[in-house]
């Protein structure tokens, strides 16, 4: 194993060290931002590798942290995958974590996202392929979407 001059493991380390304090990232955020810095690749693979084995930094807590914030933000799985797929976050891991999300959990999520657009432009629940053009566009798939709508159509 070759080993990192002291200085730029240091630099490197320090860089993040600040970027996890901040928040979560993924391997390959992190390799992106190291990489834009100017680093070697192999000092900047054997840096995160160090992080990895440590556990201070996870592809696994960062995909359940950024699975937590996007259902905030009332995304569906649809976008998430893709949005997870992006940061380097493998296939099955993905499909994994987004599974753990309970159904009914995923469906009041896209009943809070139509209901919330319903409010705030001049959509209407009778405007179904705007509706539908809207919840796809955030990631929600078709039986999420027909179930959104019955219950709008019911309450909102």
């Amino acid at each position: 194993m070759r080993m990192m001059s002291k200085n730029l493991n240091s630099d490197i380390t320090k860089l993040i060290t600040r970027y996890l304090s901040i928040r979560e990232h993924s391997r390959l955020e992190l390799k992106n931002k190291l990489t834009d810095k100017g680093y070697h690749p192999k000092d900047i693979s054997e840096a995160i590798e160090e992080f990895s084995l440590k556990d201070i930094q996870s592809d696994i807590r960062f995909t359940e942290e950024f699975i937590r914030s996007r259902l905030k933000k009332n995304k569906g799985p649809r976008l998430i995958a893709a949005e997870l797929t992006a940061r380097g976050i493998p296939d099955n891991t993905v499909t994994k974590k987004l599974s753990e999300v309970p159904d009914d959990q995923w469906l009041n999520h896209t009943v809070d996202a139509l209901s919330k657009k319903l409010k705030s432009s001049a959509i209407t629940i009778n405007d179904k392929v705007k509706i539908y053009s809207f919840l796809t566009s955030r990631g929600f798939e078709n039986k999420m979407i027909k179930y959104a709508i019955d219950e709008c159509q019911n309450e909102c």
